[in-house]
């Protein structure tokens, strides 16, 4: 199974290779937020946009990421009523454009889980090498998610309104189907350079978003402040398998707010995103921090 996930790999670095991308990125963790390491614990996520040349004109988007979904393992929180270990890499592709006045991101990923990802070693070794506290899958003895490969198709609408110069108003609407399926409602505020963007990206875990958009650098080089708000109805989870004495909350809220500045020949992001519990047994909600880099940065890029 490894070496599917590497020739997953190796086509996506043969994309990336045939064009310049617009390059996008974020990174969860529950340490950052509540400082704690527990359920949504810790993600990666890149995307690579196009402006659409080699597909017919649509800019489209390859998007990797890893995320790790691990039980609290604290007393809090009874073992028997946790939620499942889970280790995810995604890989996606997606239309990212305009219709006129509206702005649609739709498109599909395959997902690889439980532990042929290599998320757990990864955790374990990474705690025992730093020894920084946090959640051992080795030593606990909480079930994980079987091996598998799955996927999911979504699609995003949405429309930004200008308030005023400096600030945007962008409500949008979102569906998927697979391994969670589900309905989103939600908005963004948007101050400062991320406004007015021509594209966004989304992170799938925090909910932020980012400039997508050829004119990315000059945007991200100026002070943005971010604020936005999302209600999710979940009607299914591969992440709450039958046998799993966790069982899914339909209803689930995030909000967040972030500041995006340039720090010298640095672009610097951090945010917070409140999470409303994931499972009914859930003794409390969660805060993960989010971030985001690019250095060295170039506004004339």
């Amino acid at each position: 199974m490894k070496i599917k996930i590497l020739a997953l790999c190796t086509c996506f670095s043969v994309h990336v290779a045939s064009a310049e991308p617009v390059k996008s990125s974020f990174f969860t963790n529950d340490f950052l937020g509540d400082g704690r390491d527990r359920w949504r614990s810790a993600s990666y996520t890149i995307f690579l946009g196009f402006e659409g040349e080699k597909a017919g004109g649509i800019a489209h988007e390859i998007r990797a990421r890893g995320e790790i979904i691990s039980p609290w393992g604290a007393k809090n929180q009874p073992t028997n009523d946790d939620r499942p270990y889970v280790g995810m890499l995604g890989f996606g592709v997606f239309a990212n454009d305009r219709f006129k006045h509206l702005e649609y991101n739709i498109g599909a990923e395959i997902l690889f889980t439980g532990d042929q990802t290599g998320a757990a070693d990864f955790q374990q070794n990474f705690h025992e090498a730093t020894g920084i506290p946090g959640y051992l899958p080795e030593d606990m003895p909480h079930d994980h998610v079987d091996d598998d490969v799955t996927g999911m198709v979504s699609v995003e609408i949405a429309r930004s309104y200008s308030l005023t110069d400096e600030v945007s108003f962008r409500p949008f609407f979102g569906a998927q189907a697979g391994y969670e399926t589900f309905g989103r409602i939600g908005f963004d505020f948007i101050t400062g350079g991320y406004g007015g963007a021509a594209r966004y990206v989304r992170d799938p875990i925090s909910g932020f978003i980012q400039p997508s958009s050829p004119d990315r650098a000059l945007r991200m080089g100026d002070l943005s402040l971010l604020v936005g708000a999302d209600y999710t109805y979940v009607s299914g989870s591969d992440f709450f398998p039958n046998w799993s004495v966790a069982e899914l909350e339909n209803a689930r809220i995030r909000v967040r707010t972030g500041l995006q500045a340039r720090i010298a020949n640095a672009s610097a992001f951090f945010g917070i995103t409140y999470l409303s519990k994931e499972f009914t047994s859930q003794v409390e909600s969660q805060t993960i921090g989010v971030l985001s880099f690019e250095f060295p940065f170039d506004r004339g890029r």
